[in-house]
């Protein structure tokens, strides 16, 4: 029976104040009523708890732990050490997208993984021990425990644990980088070496299959021609759709974008749904309701707009609910308003907006497309739109989805809009036809031997993702059944190509805690603008502010962000680095002020995103039955933090 006492808490971490010793349970772990004794409350694998004490017990030369489930003093029983995986770090690893990477293969120990990464012929040794996995014919001296199961594991939507024990930097041949991760997963002692889920299933699901587009259209004055064009390529596309007999399977929507009716006369909107893809069933319904969409007739207030505020807006005003898998198609001849500009209506950096569309709301799976049309009147504009896009666009397996069309040429654009769309519809065609996973792993792209084979081709590795992550989800597919074993972060075939994304497990209290010296760092940069040379001064005011030791900032070798102690100890020791956390005092007086800028934009838009992730209630996760508000997590993802 758990006891509670309100003065107890669990033990620290060494070196730490604040981070507390926790566990992880191996299968088969049961409470016992003291040190020694016998189990008598059996737990779930990987439940988290926290350790209150160490307990040698005479004779066996076992550690028994006390534990609880929280730090508030809930203490649950005893556990044998043996039978729990230490877990300092809350890091957990998840799947990237399967559009143009190979499954994942764990291995049993470092010493395998280091002799794979040393084989010239990696490549191919992984081809065949995936062949032979999927056969059951691996040889008994193989290195390989398990392997990924064949359908997308789907991390947003049905949470697993993967925890990350260790990591340590390893070279791939050609000397290519990639991290070695030592992982746990469950599994029990008396279960087939090799654990294969949810692999080559027959399932009449793959018929039930729904995709959602919806292109995000600029509709400042300049946009005239690009409309009318996105209007005559659909109704060829909606032909084809009424003919394959996908209607249903595919939906088609519209949302412009303008700028801020209170801010700008006569200019209408800022964003409006002209088309909603829950209500389009024909070539008509489109034509129709999009009908009215046109170019402004007034001029917006900057050359770049609010593209961040309308895919927003197609995100969380359009119901997504009765689809699976959502595609969004900006399209543009500007850059957008961002963490730098002052009338942007969603302040936020490039990669932020990226990280809220890939974790949002119920997190469905979406691909963003930016088709950029570089005309001659936006040239100043093209880089830093072609820096934004080429960001907001590019999924967790590294590939951006970015297309220009040089000089905005309309007939270019039309093309590239058309093959485009002649893509989705054909992947979802693919999926309603496929019989397993196997089938949409394999499907190949059509090459057409024009110019927009690239689109093509990426609009073919985007819905195999997403048909996979579908299947995943229908088929309960999960991460391989506990073990632990090592694998690399990186595709074997392609090394640019993540195999997984790292996230950091944090409470509401460790996000709200983020956010807050977030805040109290960009008020020391903003200070530090002022005069550089007392930029430490600053972050030591804002270490006092936060409750942290002020002596540790600026003191010794202390120099940089990350050692000052204004951070939480929960950043500390991860495996990222981040131009943040390293900056000197030296590196903020060498900056130019639009340099420094760039910095406090970025922190600002980190704020926001922060915000976001705390508002998102469908994303909060409790580990264990029973955990409270507070001691849900949030999944951030490594490259989200500062």
């Amino acid at each position: 029976m758990a006891v509670s006492a309100q003065d107890r808490r669990p033990l620290l971490l060494e070196g730490k104040t604040a981070l507390y010793q926790k566990i992880l349970t191996r299968p088969d772990a049961s409470l016992a009523e003291g040190p020694g004794g016998p189990g008598t409350r059996a737990l779930d694998p990987f439940t988290v708890l926290y350790i209150y004490q160490r307990h040698p017990v005479d004779g066996g030369g076992q550690t028994y732990l006390e534990v609880g489930p929280d730090a508030k003093g809930t203490v649950s029983g005893f556990l044998p050490e043996s039978a729990t995986v230490p877990w300092d770090h809350a890091l957990v690893l998840a799947f990237t997208d399967r559009g143009n990477r190979d499954r994942v293969l764990f291995l049993e120990d470092e010493a395998s993984l280091d002799r794979w990464l040393n084989d010239p012929n990696l490549a191919l040794r992984a081809e065949e021990a995936r062949k032979r996995a999927d056969e059951r014919t691996l040889p008994e001296d193989s290195p390989v425990l398990s392997i990924e199961p064949e359908a997308y594991v789907d991390f947003a939507n049905e949470f697993y644990m993967l925890p990350v024990l260790e990591a340590k930097p390893k070279r791939l041949p050609g000397r290519k980088r990639a991290m070695g991760v030592r992982i746990a997963s469950v599994t029990r002692d008396d279960a087939p070496k090799l654990q294969l889920l949810n692999t080559r299933q027959n399932l009449e699901a793959l018929g039930e299959f729904r995709a959602g587009v919806v292109f995000v259209i600029d509709a400042s004055s300049s946009m005239q021609p690009y409309i009318s064009r996105t209007r005559k390529v659909m109704r060829e596309v909606l032909d084809k759709v009424a003919d394959a007999g996908l209607k249903d399977k595919v939906r088609f929507g519209v949302v412009g974008y303008r700028d801020d009716p209170a801010k700008v006369k006569g200019v209408g909107y800022l964003t409006r749904t002209f088309a909603d893809p829950n209500q389009i069933e024909s070539t008509t319904d489109f034509q129709t309701a999009v009908e009215p969409l046109s170019a402004s007739k007034v001029s917006t207030r900057a050359f770049s707009e609010d593209a961040f505020a309308a895919i927003d807006h197609a995100m969380g005003r359009i119901d997504w609910q009765g689809f699976d898998a959502r595609y969004l198609v900006l399209i543009t001849d500007a850059s957008a308003r961002d963490a730098s500009s002052p009338i942007a209506t969603l302040p936020l950096t490039a990669a932020d907006m990226r990280r809220d569309i890939q974790g949002g709301s119920k997190a469905l799976p979406t691909a963003m497309y930016v088709l950029h049309l570089k005309t001659p009147v936006g040239a100043d504009d093209h880089a830093k739109a072609e820096a934004q896009y080429t960001e907001l666009s590019r999924l967790d397996s590294g590939r951006s989805l970015y297309y220009p069309v040089p000089s905005g040429d309309p007939a270019a654009f039309e093309r590239k809009v058309g093959s485009l769309a002649d893509a989705l519809v054909e992947q979802v065609r693919q999926t309603r036809d496929a019989k397993d996973a196997s089938d949409i792993a394999n499907a190949p792209a059509a090459p057409s031997g024009d110019t927009d084979d690239d689109l093509r081709q990426s609009a073919a590795e985007v819905g195999r993702a997403m048909a996979l992550a579908y299947l995943g989800r229908v088929s309960g597919s999960k991460a391989p059944p506990m073990f632990e074993a090592w694998a690399s972060d990186r595709d074997f075939a392609d090394p640019t190509v993540p195999a997984f994304s790292v996230r950091l497990l944090l409470s509401k209290n460790q996000l709200s805690d983020l956010q807050r010296t977030m805040q109290a760092t960009v008020t020391a940069l903003d200070a530090g603008q002022i005069d550089p040379g007392d930029f430490f001064n600053q972050l030591r005011s804002a270490a006092t502010a936060m409750g942290r030791d002020p002596n540790q900032v600026g003191q010794g070798d202390v120099r940089n962000l990350a050692a000052t102690g204004l951070m939480g100890e929960y950043l500390e020791g991860l495996p990222y680095q981040s131009r943040i956390m390293s900056l000197t005092e030296d590196d903020w007086i060498r900056m130019s002020v639009g340099e420094q800028q760039s910095i406090i934009d970025d922190v600002n838009s980190k704020i926001r995103l922060y915000q976001r992730f705390h508002d998102d209630s469908d994303r909060w996760i409790a580990l264990n039955d029973g955990d409270d508000a507070g001691d849900r997590v949030y999944p951030v993802p490594l490259d989200a933090l500062p």
